[in-house]
């Protein structure tokens, strides 16, 4: 049988506690989830610092719900994850208040854990593509991982969903020097969903109460989707997320990832209970290339005329943080009176886009692209 996906209708508000029992009833509540006295990593999505309105990290209140149930059930958890790029303490503190989780976790006393500097070997033997990775001491030594993330789009792998969100898991900069060894999306896709499997998390829930749409994961705008989302099973979840806003499972590049090992089988990849799930109708998704479409051979030359590459969009929304050139492993990225980019270096992770607390960044495709597009919006000759 196909794993179960639980959908309910839902809003943040007095009602919330509500919707997530009701999201947990089909797998039992939670004290089938989690058992007492158990050490559990609340893993959530802290991409930079963002306020909760914007859909940028895991939603405040979703998460104070999601702590109190675990608590009621007799569980202990905390609170992680690795925002990208470099992370000391100041930048890490100023994330956690400003997207409201460090106000949360205080007032629920519960801790909030720094992992930046808790990286270790973990053995994933049973990986397609890696067989290790280093990951956060604290998601290795809990108990279990819940995780918690928003429904986000995601300029590189379409979907930010429960297989995405574990990437942060690893601390630090050692993502971005995986997206330097991964520059294909096939790949990196395969990366993501070995460190999935291994690492295992017990439970996912997304939060699409208000979800990203567009250029997302972190330059996008919101969207009022009102609905929860929760699975055992990871990557049948991502299947419902994509039928909710109307992506092609097939190309989402974990799922195509999943299906391609047998994990998956995309014509019927979940059972739903709950509230029926149907397409968004004009859910916007983020912005396409045609990355998918060059052979191989072709791949050298192909990349660089036919991929979306990062680009100071709007130069005076640039506060020189400097965060898209700390976060670029491979030096592609410096800081002038504005960012610049070397091509040539460039991998297109679009981890500079992501990280950009203003929106001057943004993954913008070829003048070869933009003539198709140009010739595909005309209207046909009579």
């Amino acid at each position: 049988m196909p794993a179960l996906v639980s959908h309910v209708r839902a809003e943040h508000g007095p009602g919330l506690p509500g919707h997530l029992e009701r999201l947990v009833a089909p797998f039992g509540g939670w004290t089938r989830i989690v058992r007492p006295g158990e050490r559990i990593a609340v893993k959530i999505n802290l991409l930079r610092g963002a306020e909760p309105e914007r859909a940028v990290c895991t939603h405040p209140e979703t998460l104070r719900a999601v702590l109190r149930a675990i608590k009621a059930a007799g569980a202990e958890p905390f609170v992680a994850d690795s925002p990208g790029g470099r992370n000391p303490p100041q930048k890490i503190a100023r994330i956690w208040k400003l997207s409201g989780i460090a106000d949360v976790c205080m007032q629920e006393h519960v801790e909030l854990r720094d992992v930046e500097n808790e990286g270790l070997p973990f053995p994933c033997p049973d990986g397609l593509r890696f067989r290790s990775f280093t990951v956060a001491r604290s998601f290795v030594e809990a108990h279990g991982i819940v995780q918690l993330g928003p429904l986000k789009t995601h300029q590189l792998m379409r979907l930010t969903g429960g297989v995405k969100l574990t990437f942060g898991c690893i601390p630090g900069l050692t993502k971005a020097r995986l997206h330097i060894n991964l520059p294909e999306r096939a790949d990196f896709a395969d990366m993501l969903l070995d460190l999935h499997l291994g690492l295992a998390p017990r439970f996912t829930i997304i939060d699409g109460i208000v979800a990203m749409q567009g250029q997302g994961p972190g330059g996008g705008t919101p969207c009022a989707l009102g609905s929860l989302f929760a699975a055992h099973d990871a990557v049948a979840l991502d299947a419902a997320l994509a039928d909710r806003t109307g992506h092609d499972r097939a190309e989402v590049y974990t799922l195509a990832a999943a299906e391609r090992r047998g994990i998956i089988d995309l014509q019927t990849p979940y059972q739903a209970t709950g509230d029926q799930i149907v397409d968004e109708p004009g859910f916007v998704h983020a912005g396409r290339d045609l990355d998918a479409r060059i052979p191989r051979r072709l791949r050298a030359v192909g990349r660089r005329l036919l991929t979306a590459r990062p680009r100071v969009v709007a130069p005076s929304l640039c506060i020189r943080c400097g965060e898209c050139a700390g976060i670029c492993g491979n030096g592609a990225c410096t800081l002038a009176r504005v960012p610049v980019y070397d091509d040539d270096r460039c991998v297109r992770c679009y981890a500079c886009v992501e990280v950009c607390p203003t929106g001057a960044i943004d993954a913008v495709n070829p003048p070869l692209v933009r003539l198709a597009e140009r010739f595909q919006r005309q209207p046909a000759e009579s």
